[in-house]
C-alpha cells in the first residue's frame, strides 16, 4: 500500500504559464495547486501537519473566485460559503486570498506571516486548490485565492 505521503510526493506539478506573461494578457487566469503545494505542504511538514492534496473542486473554486476578483479589482470573502456550496466542498474549509503578489512563493510566504491566513494554512485540512488570476480592467495586478477544506 502506498503511504498518504509517498502519494503527495509522487503527484506531478502542474505547468503554468510564467507570471510575467500572465501581466501581458487582457484577462489571463491559471490554476496553480502543483506549484503552490510543494511550499504549502514544506511550510506543513515543517509544522509536524500532515501534507495537503489536490481537490479539482477546491482548484475550480478558487480560480472562479480569483477571476472575480480580479475582474472586481478587490479582494473579497464575499459568499464564501454560497461558493463552497455551490462547488460542492464541505465544511470545514477556509479561504486565504491575496493581491499584488508576483510569485506563488511571494504568496504563500506572506500568507505564512499573517496570523490568520497561518492558521489556515495549518488548520486540520486534507485538500485545497489555488488560482491567480489578473484583469486588465484591475491594472493586471494578480489576484490569488486558495480554497482549503476537509
Amino acid at each position: 500500500m502506498i503511504s498518504r505521503r509517498a502519494f503527495v510526493l509522487s503527484l506531478p506539478l502542474v505547468s503554468i504559464m510564467p507570471t510575467a506573461a500572465l501581466s501581458d494578457a487582457r484577462r489571463s487566469s491559471v490554476i496553480i495547486t502543483g506549484q503552490a503545494m510543494v511550499l504549502v505542504n514544506r511550510y506543513r511538514a515543517s509544522n509536524n501537519k500532515e501534507p495537503l492534496v489536490v481537490d479539482a473542486r477546491a482548484e475550480r473554486a478558487a480560480l472562479r473566485h480569483a477571476e472575480d476578483m480580479a475582474q472586481a479589482g478587490a479582494l473579497s470573502h464575499a459568499n464564501f460559503k454560497g461558493r463552497l456550496s455551490e462547488a460542492e466542498i464541505t465544511s470545514p474549509s477556509a479561504e486565504n486570498v491575496a493581491v499584488g503578489h508576483a510569485t506563488v512563493a511571494q504568496v504563500i510566504d506572506a500568507w505564512q506571516k499573517s496570523s490568520q491566513h497561518r492558521r489556515n494554512l495549518l488548520g486540520n485540512y486534507n485538500r485545497f486548490g489555488m488560482a491567480v488570476a489578473r484583469n486588465a480592467s484591475s491594472g493586471n495586478r494578480a489576484y490569488w485565492a486558495m480554497i482549503l477544506s476537509e
